[in-house]
């Protein structure tokens, strides 16, 4: 028990080294704190009792929660200029592009965007079929399935 009184850095040194492994295997970065402490702990051991290094620990462990948190929580938050945007196939609605084939009313055709097809179909509100080469804008999709309309130029 002595020893371990003498050598409390080591004791604090193999604990942040224990927690940085585990932190490397669930990478959700509480470890990450816990170690910051441990290796405060450690800095101040051989100047200090045990109830100091204690101090000490649960401080710095909490500092850094409270940093991490800080730096971290903004990616997380759901008012932030994200908040609202739409994602994969959602982002298709209202962009433009070029009918890849034929689309007749009551049928499939293709419209390439930004180098990908898609199956399409035409709007309620056509008035016609578009041709091939045609410039479309996406208003709706379906699963995999845009509705287009020709643009009017």
């Amino acid at each position: 028990m002595e020893w371990i009184a003498e050598n409390a850095w080591i004791v604090w040194a193999v604990a942040a080294v224990l927690c940085l492994i585990m932190e490397l295997m669930s990478g959700g970065l509480v470890l990450l704190c816990f170690a910051v402490g441990a290796a405060g702990a450690a800095i101040v051991s051989p100047f200090a009792g045990i109830s100091v290094q204690l101090v000490v620990f649960v401080i710095a462990t909490l500092s850094s929660l409270v940093m991490v948190k800080k730096i971290f929580a903004h990616r997380h938050d759901n008012d932030n200029d994200t908040a609202g945007r739409a994602s994969n196939a959602d982002a298709l609605i209202g962009r433009k592009g070029k009918a890849d084939s034929d689309i007749k009313r009551g049928d499939f055709g293709w419209v390439a965007i930004d180098g990908d097809v898609w199956k399409s179909r035409l709007a309620d509100d056509a008035t016609a079929d578009i041709p091939k080469g045609t410039i479309v804008e996406v208003t709706a999709r379906d699963s995999i399935i845009l509705t287009v309309r020709e643009i009017n130029s």
